[in-house]
């Protein structure tokens, strides 16, 4: 097996962690149609960078694990592949960090049955310490055609496999139609950079789901998770150029790891936490625009907004059939009205979630994924950085942190003033600035004493809650005002005016509980001055 080791901690986004002792894979996966990915092995970019010809084999692969699946709860999987007249043993790991590797272990083994106790490396046999031979049982095989290739490219040399086939379980087939690009030598940005050559011949989507986290969902029939906003893994002094890589690295793991759950729909979860890494991506590039002036920096943002701009009205359906038709619906479960405005606005939630898959299938949404991977790999913010740039940047994060806070927080405070007299739109400018500001405590929060930041950002929450009531009220008046603007259904209009008036009402009786939230939060003392502990 061809181990690649990791790089230094500052070549890493997120850099500063230690370097993982155990072999890693290094992969990037994209996926396509079956027609795409033929046209793709007969393009010239192929036969131009590749080393020799393609070699093509027959993959069956078992994947084994304990009847409560304790090999998944680890965070380990474990396989057994015949290739044609062999048998090899692997054990993987989840993605280390936020970035592509990932442990592995490989060992020869004589039949297609596991055998736990072959691995000899001391990490691979903590993962499987306690877990019986006898206990594991075969869950779920993948039958994969295979062709590889050798791809030599700037900075690396490549393994690319096209894989065509199925996965399987005793009730279900899903089919497979992707490329694996694996790195055998050389950089990591070099897989996003081939990605992006790639993306140039045929439309393509990144793919964070293995073959093994796809057949454990259809074993157990259960839908994408939803991963939840993630700490960010900054550790006082850190310098400013680790930091960015940090968080920028930090908030693409979080879209991604979320894009399975918001292109299935079946928790509104998946496409709100989507949105939030989004949001958050967009909030850390504005933030580190002045240290790091990079014109990329300008055209992720603008991406990533019309990514999550594509996700908007889905999550606004699913906030109005959850927040605003569900509580009245519960008062009133035999009103015939109610139920029509719940269908018309179901309709439209499907509507909705037809344009975030749209979204997400359209090469745009691949670039933006593979534009911003590269740059964080090479610390793209680097190039053409004048002197006092590349000087601030290895300056300790812990400073800059406090001022970035701060200049938020006289934001909220500025736009804030008078909050009782201020017309709507002024509101939802403070809101916006309200969220910017989580955004900030949230990358640096670990920077500072907790008991000083938590009463903050308790306080911070309440108030945000007080204003997103009143967003969802003026939000519900323009769904209601679309799903019965053409309408002629009587009962969908007295349906309409009910919600209406039962939110209205709720939101008169908010007002007051906005202005003593908004009072309590500016009393509060801000944690990022002073002493830190």
């Amino acid at each position: 097996m061809s181990i690649v080791q990791p790089r230094r901690p500052n070549e890493q986004p997120g850099g500063g962690e230690e370097p993982p002792q155990a072999p890693v894979e290094i992969e990037l996966k994209l996926s396509a149609t079956p027609e795409d990915l033929a046209r793709l092995r007969g393009a010239d970019l192929l036969g131009r960078i590749s080393t020799g010809p393609a070699t093509t084999r027959s993959l069956t692969s078992f994947y084994y694990d304990t009847p409560d699946c304790a090999l998944q709860r680890r965070g380990a999987t474990l396989r057994v592949r015949r290739i044609g007249q062999r048998f090899v043993q692997t054990l993987k790991t989840e993605r280390r960090g936020d970035g592509l590797a990932r442990g592995e272990w490989e060992v020869a083994l004589p039949a297609m049955s596991p055998a736990i106790d072959a691995f000899d490396d001391p990490e691979a046999r903590a993962l499987l310490d306690g877990i019986p031979a006898e206990a594991l049982s075969h869950l779920f095989t993948s039958r994969i055609q295979r062709e590889t290739r050798i791809l030599a490219v700037p900075d690396a040399v490549v393994e690319c496999a096209f894989d065509i086939g199925t996965i399987e379980t005793r009730e279900a087939s899903d089919p497979v139609a992707e490329i694996e690009l694996e790195l055998k030598e050389g950089r990591t940005a070099a897989l996003y950079r081939l990605g992006l050559s790639l993306l140039d011949e045929i439309p393509l989507r990144v793919s964070e789901v293995t073959k093994a986290e796809r057949g454990y969902r259809m074993v157990a029939r259960r839908p994408p998770g939803v991963v939840y906003d993630p700490k960010t893994p900054l550790v006082s002094g850190m310098t400013v150029d680790e930091a960015i890589a940090t968080i920028l690295a930090r908030c693409l793991r979080h879209w991604t790891a979320n894009e399975a759950a918001a292109e299935d729909g079946g928790d509104p979860g998946g496409v709100h936490q989507m949105r939030v890494a989004l949001r958050r991506l967009r909030s850390a590039l504005a933030l580190f625009k002045k240290t790091v002036p990079s014109p990329t920096l300008d055209w992720l943002r603008d991406e990533s907004k019309w990514l999550a701009g594509a996700l908007g009205p889905a999550r606004d359906w699913d906030v109005f059939l959850g927040a605003t038709v569900e509580p009245i619906d519960s008062l009133r479960p035999d009103d015939p009205g109610i139920a029509v405005l719940r269908a018309a606005a179901q309709r439209q939630r499907e509507a909705g979630y037809a344009a975030v898959r749209a979204a997400l299938a359209d090469p745009r949404c691949a670039r933006l994924h593979l534009t911003l991977g590269e740059w964080l790999e090479r610390r793209g913010w680097r190039d053409h950085a004048s002197t006092a740039t590349l000087t601030a940047l290895v300056e300790p994060i812990d400073g800059l942190a406090g001022r970035m806070i701060g200049q938020a927080h006289r934001k909220v405070a500025r736009l804030g003033r008078h909050l009782g007299q201020l017309e709507p739109a002024q509101r939802h400018e403070v809101r916006i600035a309200l969220k910017r500001l989580r955004y900030a405590m949230d990358f640096f929060r670990p920077l500072f004493a907790e008991k000083r930041a938590k009463p903050f950002a308790a306080q911070l929450s309440k108030l945000q809650d007080a204003f997103g009531h009143l967003n969802d009220v003026t939000t519900a008046e323009a769904l209601l005002l679309r799903l019965t603007g053409d309408s002629t259904d009587t009962a969908l209009h007295r349906a309409a005016g009910l919600v209406l008036g039962w939110h209205a009402r709720g939101g008169e009786a908010t007002e007051p509980e906005l202005l003593a939230q908004w009072d309590a939060f500016r009393a509060i003392k801000p944690f990022w001055t002073g002493p830190r502990n």
